[in-house]
């Protein structure tokens, strides 16, 4: 089977655990006969925006799209973007895949999901984490308050301190009720809105965990065609090795260092430990997280004075067998609703006990406290307790080395896939005669609350034909991107007796569409050859056509001149005034060439 997996990072750009999961999964696929190819975001800022490259990993081919959000004057343009769209169209064309699995759309554009149903392919999603439902992918708060509820008032508050050009104006942005009947910002509604029809194209919804699926079923989607079904790991970086029950002397972290990942957390409990014979080691990258920019440096600050407090920073994949041998004891203290947790099972297949948070996946990771330690979500005083009691009590450690039997292995989970594949395969073609997509649209206007992108206004034309003896005055206001308006008042004159004047304004906004593809694209090179085994293609679904929005044109008032209709770009316009003598022909048009793209 050819099989395109689609997500928003790729090794060695992307180092988390859902980048680690399809990586894994696609080479055990690969090793098992299938063909695989990915399509994935870069985010390099140093290359053009919406540059295709392909490179291989093995018979794996890697798609990479740059997209640095370099264009995005609305929310709208965070998840419907016409340049990743059309590339994914091109990488359809030339993989031909079987099937599409997508793991995650987070700089991609959601209207992929439409793309393959109307070529009426077989689609699987994998959901990661809550981005589906959150903006900010984990239902929580820059202040680390946890969303049990989604209160879209609540989002646009929130996602303002991500977004601030988007999310700037709650006075003007229009109220409406979402589709679970509640009031939000007609913004986050149309959002909301979209997501469901998109995920319900899907033919399998896949959930890592039993708690994120009764999570994502919070929303509208087909319980039917959504399955719990947990990750499984590749055991054999880890060897089956066994270790004994010792004194524990380096208690250890593992994972990028963000405050979701309750880093302060642990480091506060192991401070008021007050144990100078045990060591804090800290393995993971310090980096940015949406608009906090400074917490590792802020937890470094904090630490400067602990001897016994280590930072060591990234690390690679490949490495993480060897960092957990040199751990005694793994705490993983998340403050987010975690859908699965690899590190968990990586610390159970090393052999050594590990302390979670108790909140989201996290008590299934440890089959309640079977093969591990649980304490209260962010509660340091708790956390400090079970850190004392696995140093001082020796019968109670012992329990929880060793427990890496419950992992499931990467072989049975792939052999699970295949089966959810076949499902997905036979459910397309049911589906097929009974589906209906609508084709992808995209934001045709790129303002939000007057604010534009530079669009060329200098590239618009006005011409001017003057018949008779009547003298004609022109005089314009340019538009601009804050105002995308052309304003033209003629004068028409006889020698010195005035006989009228027109004024007409013309509503330019349309042109932005150009905009919403970017004003100079390049043209993409021509992808690599690919191994073709695949037969004919299925016949593409039934595309169903948008109606077109109504015009209702208003009455003018009484001694009010009518006002002109908004021209359509690439239209020619006449307007014919009547006078005393001869015949005045004013016509205004967009230069060739500055069509649509």
């Amino acid at each position: 089977m050819r099989i395109l997996f689609a997500l928003h990072t790729w090794h060695p750009e992307g180092r988390g655990g859902t980048e680690q999961h399809a990586r894994s999964l696609a080479r055990t696929l690969a090793r098992k006969g299938h063909q695989l190819g990915v399509f994935t975001r870069s985010g390099d800022p140093s290359k053009p925006e919406y540059e295709v490259h392909t490179e291989w990993e093995g018979p794996t081919s890697i798609t990479r799209i740059n997209n640095c959000w370099r264009e995005a004057p609305n929310f709208e343009w965070i998840y419907r973007n016409r340049a990743v769209h059309e590339a994914f169209m091109r990488e359809l064309e030339s993989f031909k895949p079987d099937l599409v699995h997508v793991h995650h759309l987070t700089g991609l554009s959601t209207t992929i999901l439409e793309e393959v149903k109307l070529r009426g392919l077989p689609l699987v999603m994998t959901f990661h984490d809550f981005w589906t439902v959150c903006p900010r992918g984990q239902r929580m708060t820059k202040d680390l308050e946890l969303c049990e509820t989604v209160d879209r008032e609540k989002c646009y508050r929130c996602l303002s301190g991500l977004w601030p050009h988007m999310f700037d104006d709650r006075v003007h942005e229009r109220t409406v009720v979402d589709q679970r009947g509640h009031l939000a910002p007609e913004n986050l509604a149309n959002w909301e809105r979209y997501i469901s029809y998109a995920l319900n194209l899907c033919d399998v919804m896949i959930a890592p965990s039993e708690f994120h699926k009764e999570r994502m079923l919070d929303f509208r989607l087909d319980e039917e065609r959504l399955i719990a079904l947990p990750h499984g790991l590749d055991h054999a970086p880890f060897d089956g090795r066994l270790r004994a029950s010792a004194k524990p002397k380096r208690i250890g972290f593992i994972g990028s260092v963000i405050p979701i990942k309750g880093v302060h957390v642990l480091v506060e409990a192991f401070r008021q430990l007050g144990r100078e014979d045990v060591s804090l080691e800290i393995h993971g990258e310090i980096r940015p997280h949406h608009d906090d920019t400074d917490y590792g440096e802020r937890l470094v600050k904090k630490c400067a004075g602990d001897s016994n407090i280590h930072f060591h920073g990234a690390y690679d994949v490949e490495q993480v067998g060897r960092l957990l041998d040199k751990l005694d004891v793994l705490v993983v203290p998340s403050l987010w609703w975690e859908t699965f947790c690899l590190t968990i099972r990586e610390g159970l297949l090393a052999g050594i006990p590990v302390i979670a948070s108790d909140i989201g996946a996290m008590r299934e990771a440890l089959d309640g406290e079977r093969d591990g330690i649980l304490f209260r979500c962010g509660d340091v005083e708790d956390l400090r307790e079970k850190l004392e009691r696995v140093l001082n009590d020796d019968m109670w450690r012992e329990r929880f080395y060793n427990r890496g039997a419950s992992v499931k292995s990467l072989e049975a989970y792939s052999e699970e896939i295949e089966a959810l594949y076949a499902q997905a395969v036979r459910t397309s073609r049911r589906r097929k005669r009974t589906l209906v997509v609508a084709p992808p649209a995209f934001p045709s206007l790129a303002t939000q609350h007057g604010q534009t992108v530079n669009l060329p206004w200098e590239r618009i034309a006005i011409s001017m034909e003057q018949h008779g003896i009547a003298s004609v005055g022109l005089s314009t206001a340019s538009a601009s991107d804050a105002q995308p308006q052309l304003v033209m008042k003629l004068d028409l004159k006889e020698g010195e007796r005035p006989l009228g004047n027109v004024r007409l304004k013309v509503d330019l906004s349309a042109l932005s569409e150009r905009a919403s593809r970017g004003v100079e694209q390049k043209a993409q090179p021509p992808l690599p050859p690919r191994p073709q085994t695949k037969p004919e293609q299925p016949v593409p679904a039934e595309r169903v056509a948008e109606p077109a929005p109504a015009v209702v044109e208003k009455p003018a008032a009484k001694g009010q001149k009518p006002e002109l209709p908004p021209a359509r770009p690439g239209v020619r316009r006449e307007t014919v005034l009547p006078a005393s003598r001869g015949r005045r022909r004013v016509r205004f048009m967009k230069k060739p060439g500055n069509g649509r793209p």
